[in-house]
């Protein structure tokens, strides 16, 4: 199917995502993630992809995974921040998720996710109540991007989520 690529504020973009999601998600997320007790025996029972972000040539193979999965179907999930943001505000987008969506000639659906980080901050233990919304954008198509760089493509990615973030009322 796709590229998802969204905002990363808080812990619960994660849930709020396989809740909102018209499709089943797989993530990409960092390999240390695999060693968390439950969280990460989960993880890779249901298939997601782990990337080591400190090997550049893994990092690489994930990469190359996830376009396989995405070609026999799958939707991939992508925070392409890389962490979730500090302060709230949008961050800078890494390379990945743009290498293979050039590469693979895939599509990339922006995602904007709004409230998650007033119910939890980074570094916070508590939850407050609040609301999430998810809005999904319209496909990036690999023949609109085939001129732009990974950097322009994920620039534009960048604005068109920030775009999603700033339509959502609240």
């Amino acid at each position: 199917m796709g590229i998802f690529v969204a905002n990363h504020s808080s812990h619960m973009d994660i849930p709020a995502m396989f809740l909102a999601s018209p499709v089943p998600l797989y993530f990409i997320a960092k390999k240390e993630l695999s060693k968390v007790p439950f969280m990460g025996w989960y993880m890779r029972l249901v298939g997601m992809i782990f990337i080591d972000r400190s090997d550049k040539d893994k990092a690489y193979q994930s990469i190359a995974k996830a376009g396989e999965l995405i070609k026999k179907g799958r939707t991939v999930m992508t925070f392409p921040e890389g962490t979730r943001s500090k302060d709230g505000k949008l961050g800078s987008f890494k390379r990945g998720s743009f290498i293979l969506a050039k590469e693979a000639k895939i599509p990339i659906f922006p995602v904007g996710i709004k409230g998650s980080y007033e119910i939890i901050q980074p570094g916070k233990f508590k939850i407050k109540s609040g609301t999430i919304e998810v809005i999904f954008g319209e496909a990036i198509f690999p023949e609109t991007y085939a001129n732009l760089s990974v950097e322009e493509l994920a620039a534009l990615c960048k604005s068109k989520v920030q775009e999603l973030i700033s339509d959502i009322k609240g």
